[in-house]
């Protein structure tokens, strides 16, 4: 009898032990259930944003931000150049869509951290009105870019792209020459 008496409580002490640890083990697969969902709702919200993008919906230009980004929103381009809040980035839309009315892009791949998403995409498209002082050359492009977007909430907060802009130039008619000497 005092035999089982002592068993009794080690018992006891063991399925407590080894229940917690399932129990906490069980908590950290939740939480990296939960961050698995949130990094796949991101990666669609930037597949979403492309295809209505490319439907069409970019017309609607004040729906399209005001869907997928957020009003504080920051844009880094090559060069150190930032657009920052909704008035300036629907006016940079509007003159990439003037230029290239037909864009369309492909998503190659997309990769999801946290709340940070990194895409390769590329562009393709025809040169069909003024796009930085360019006047329309009816020439067809393809420019590849790489991205790391910033989620919170739903909505895109912070961008950083770059894109082949020597590659873009050349294909509207650029020519890259050496500086002249005096």
């Amino acid at each position: 009898m005092k035999k089982l008496f002592m068993i009794l409580p080690m018992a006891l002490i063991l399925c407590f032990t080894f229940g917690c640890q399932d129990k906490e083990a069980m908590a950290e697969l939740e939480k990296f259930k939960a961050q698995a969902e949130v990094e796949e709702q991101n990666k669609e919200l930037i597949r979403q944003y492309y295809a209505e993008f490319d439907s069409g919906n970019r017309r609607e230009i004040d729906k399209f931000i005001d869907k997928f980004i957020s009003p504080n929103c920051v844009i880094h381009f090559p060069g150190g150049i930032d657009i920052s809040g909704v008035k300036a980035i629907i006016e940079y839309y509007v003159g990439a869509n003037k230029g290239f009315p037909d864009a369309a892009h492909t998503i190659d791949d997309v990769i999801a951290e946290g709340d940070k998403i990194a895409f390769r995409a590329t562009t393709r498209g025809t040169h069909q009105g003024e796009f930085m002082g360019i006047q329309p050359t009816g020439n067809e492009i393809t420019v590849t870019f790489d991205a790391i977007c910033h989620i919170q909430e739903g909505k895109i907060v912070e961008w950083w792209s770059e894109y082949d802009a020597l590659g873009l130039m050349q294909q509207l008619g650029m020519e890259l020459k050496p500086k002249e000497e005096k």
